[in-house]
């Protein structure tokens, strides 16, 4: 059974109103800005969800002029009606670093620039070693304070590389910001058949009876990419794939499968029931995974300077569920780069008759599809927090990365060639 275009698409029915919004984005000339969150913000003002004259404030090391960031903003969208939305706005550009020193300034230029009563977005695409730095530079401005109707901090993945630096970001965070007004992004969750995963429980009941070990032999969840790490190798060569993708955007889509369904589908009660699933995930033995990587990534990291490690590009990890609904039933998390196919999908395999469901992840977007960072930042907006990571889902899912570490050296390492599949 393949599940591609049959499933509805919910998206909030809540009417809200146009907002006037400043969004301070740090690391406001990087790739994510550029690819993204730009996009976002035009698509937004077309369904009217912030208002055209919405104020944004780039953040970077980098020399610019208002008018420079402002080109450099329009230049990131491709059609005429988004170039004209993006045009539309008060953009503006602080040059300097993420620290107390390089902030000096920050505060008058953001109250120069708002408007009254306007709601306030931080938006970090920083490292996360800068988050604490740029928190307690908030506080010291005082820029921290909800002197409006809402001032949120939004921070992109990574939220550490660790349990214990994950800790400490919450726990320095925390001291100025409460978590109510923190998310932490996954863009996974917004992705449209991540988010209707609960849909397709709820509406396909026949189905949804079936989702337990009596029925299911394994579920593969499965994310290949055919590109390699490219402009990322600098971070990728310290992380790898299971502190990328596995830590974060696999072990939340496995935890939104696996989970019940709660009597009302509030954000916290959606959190409580992910998180159940992500304390109950034991990891398989050793000799159950691959870890590998691309032939040509050693070229790749002589290229850029960088001391070659034995770093994953690939990982293919197996856990089981000890809740008793789930005891037995194999659970496969897989992801590479520069593998044969881009891939992305959730396979459920039936004990009977070799029968499967496949439901597709990477789906062509529609024209009339909210892109994913546009369905987010709506999303913060609101201050609807299901589509984001709470911190105790944060700590167990590092938690699972420390119990693959301590086993990492049994694990099977290889070398695959470019765009092949590592296991053929």
């Amino acid at each position: 059974m393949q599940i591609r275009d049959n499933l509805k698409i919910i998206f909030p029915t809540k009417f809200m109103q146009k907002q006037e919004i400043s969004f301070v984005l740090f690391g406001g000339t990087g790739d994510l800005t550029k690819r993204k969150l730009v996009p976002a913000f035009a698509r937004l003002i077309h369904e009217g969800r912030i208002r055209d004259d919405s104020t944004i404030i780039g953040i970077s090391r980098k020399k610019m002029s208002d008018q420079e960031y402002k080109k450099f903003l329009i230049g990131s969208v491709k059609e005429d009606k988004d170039k004209e939305y993006i045009r539309k706005l008060d953009i503006r550009f602080f040059s300097g670093d993420f620290t107390k020193s390089g902030l000096s300034g920050l505060k008058q230029l953001i109250e120069k620039s708002e408007k009254p009563g306007c709601n306030r977005i931080y938006y970090l695409s920083t490292s996360f070693r800068f988050f604490p730095d740029i928190v307690k530079e908030l506080k010291s401005q005082n820029l921290h304070k909800k002197d409006k109707v809402f001032t949120r901090m939004v921070f992109e993945k990574p939220f550490g590389d660790d349990l214990s630096s994950s800790e400490e970001l919450d726990k320095e965070i925390h001291k100025v910001f409460s978590e109510e007004d923190v998310f932490r992004l996954d863009h996974y969750l917004a992705k449209e058949t991540v988010m209707n995963l609960n849909v397709l429980k709820s509406t396909n009941t026949a189905l949804y009876k079936t989702f337990s070990n009596k029925y299911i032999e394994s579920i593969e969840i499965i994310i290949d990419e055919d590109l390699g790490v490219e402009n990322r190798i600098e971070y990728y060569n310290d992380t790898g794939a299971i502190k990328d993708m596995f830590q974060s955007h696999l072990l939340q889509m496995l935890s939104l499968l696996l989970m019940e369904l709660p009597h009302t589908l509030t954000a916290d009660n959606i959190h409580d029931e992910k998180l159940k699933i992500l304390k109950n995930l034991e990891i398989l033995p050793a000799s159950n995974h691959i870890l590998g990587q691309y032939e040509s990534y050693e070229k790749e990291a002589k290229a850029s300077s960088l001391k070659l490690s034995k770093i994953e590009t690939f990982a293919k990890i197996e856990l089981n569920c000890k809740i008793p609904k789930w005891d037995g039933v194999k659970l496969i998390l897989r992801t590479g780069k520069k593998l044969k196919n881009k891939i992305g999908k959730i396979k459920i395999n039936f004990k009977t008759n070799s029968n499967n469901v496949i439901i597709d992840i990477y789906k062509k977007q529609e024209p009339n599809t909210p892109n994913e960072y546009a369905t987010l930042l709506s999303e913060i907006i609101k201050g609807d927090k299901t589509l984001f990571t709470r911190s105790d889902e944060v700590a167990e899912s590092w938690k699972i990365v420390e119990k693959i570490e301590k086993i990492r050296d049994k694990i099977k390492f290889i070398k695959y060639k470019d765009n092949s599949d590592p296991e053929e």
